[in-house]
């Protein structure tokens, strides 16, 4: 909706052209950033400062809310099987994937090509006559490599005498391979016509179709085939501990007795995971679920893995609360030193703009003083991304100088330090 309003919005050419003017605008300054450590060896701080501190922001050091679960885990994986493979499975899975392991009959031929890629009718037909002229040179007892070398249009192989090297079936184009898979070794065909043009063809070698040895595939087939068990056997487990779990929402005893699993235990986990299986999302989102935080069931089965799930309930649960002092005491100091240095880096910047705006010094005094460099910008647009976003656009908010005198603002930095 706020997308379809902002499209149809309607602006007068007096709104362009403002608009143009303020993103064409560009603004020349200098800028002169006071450090941190200008000020830091003039903060002090108390006791009463930090335990103040502590007590008005509470809220910035807690123990984040966390939890333990007891889990069981059914892995495919690590399912034990009854009984051995029987040599007829082995068998019948080796003739129903017989496919599998044959390596098909290949051929290595040579070829001489004279192409009509983009060709017309004419020059399809001289090429077809120069073809012919190549088997008739051939058929003279012209070498077939030298010929290949000097008239083929198929750079790569010419260079190797018209060599194809072995291929098999579903390689070449349908009218090649056909014409290949028809000869015998040592026969040269006529000139055979293909979307490149022709070719004149000699089949030079034989690998017959070579099928793996059913002794030297035994292990994978068992492998397979205990896989298959095991994946059965998971899913009629998986049922179980479905049902189980929900029939016994209060307790994982029963699933891990009906199914022979383990009861484990996770270390802490926080609603941005943890160690173990904490560090997966799915079983923090559920650990911190209603149904299994708050009302005490066991969660559904949750798939963590291929073949590999994970039913869960709350051990022990740790509401967010406040870290004890002395346990956060360093972080307290370090945030009352930061905002005492800040407070006083800011009250000392400010008492050099007012002093700026009065002319009694320029940005090359204060530098001067405290050994340091005031940098200078040239024409910059309000989009510049150096020096600093913040920078500039302090810069584009501030009046234009006027009699050529000079403008002066300032800001206090959120990486640190405050800007003149």
């Amino acid at each position: 909706l706020r997308n379809g309003i902002a499209a149809t919005a309607a602006s007068t050419d007096e709104n362009f052209t403002r608009l143009f003017r303020l993103e064409g605008q560009q603004r020349r300054f200098d800028h002169l950033r006071l450090p941190v450590e200008l000020v830091s060896d003039q903060v002090s701080i108390s006791e009463a400062d930090l335990e103040d501190y502590y007590a008005q922001h509470t809220a910035e050091f807690l123990s984040p809310e966390r939890a333990r679960v007891q889990y069981v885990e059914l892995d495919a994986a690590d399912i034990r099987l009854d009984s051995m493979v029987d040599e007829v499975q082995i068998e019948a899975l080796y003739a129903e994937q017989a496919e599998r392991f044959v390596v098909p009959e290949e051929r290595r031929a040579r070829h001489i090509l004279v192409s009509t890629v983009d060709s017309d009718e004419e020059t399809i037909n001289t090429a077809r006559d120069k073809a012919g002229q190549i088997v008739d040179r051939l058929d003279a007892g012209e070498d077939f490599a030298a010929l290949a070398a000097e008239l083929s249009d198929d750079p790569a192989s010419a260079a190797a005498g018209g060599d194809l090297g072995f291929f098999g079936p579903g390689i070449m184009t349908p009218d090649f391979e056909q014409a290949v898979f028809a000869m015998d070794v040592g026969e040269r065909s006529e000139p055979v016509r293909t979307d490149f043009g022709f070719h004149v063809i000699e089949l030079t070698g034989i690998k017959p179709e070579q099928r793996t040895p059913l002794a030297e595939v035994r292990d994978e087939l068992i492998s397979e085939l205990q896989s298959e068990e095991r994946a059965d056997m998971f899913f009629e487990q998986s049922d179980t501990l479905a049902n189980i779990a929900f029939e016994q929402p209060d307790t994982l005893q029963g699933v891990a007795e009906a199914l022979a699993l383990e009861i484990r235990e996770s270390g802490w986990i926080g609603r941005d995971g943890g160690p173990g299986i904490g560090a997966n999302e799915e079983i923090v989102e559920t650990a911190f679920g209603v149904d299994v935080l708050q009302n005490g069931n066991n969660s559904t089965a949750i798939e963590i893995g291929e073949k590999h799930v994970v039913v869960l309930r709350i051990l022990e649960h740790q509401e967010a609360r406040p870290r004890p002092f002395d346990e956060v005491r360093e972080l307290v100091s370090n945030a009352v030193r930061t905002r005492k240095t800040r407070t006083l880096l800011e009250e000392q910047g400010k008492a050099y703009l007012a002093r700026l705006e009065q002319g009694e010094l320029t940005l090359g005094d204060i530098a001067g003083n405290h050994a340091l460099t005031t940098e200078s910008h040239p024409l910059l647009k309000r989009n510049a991304p150096a020096p600093d976003r913040a920078i500039v656009q302090q810069a584009f908010s501030m009046l234009p100088p006027q009699d050529d005198r000079p403008v002066y603002s300032g800001l206090l930095i959120p990486q640190g330090g405050y800007v003149l």
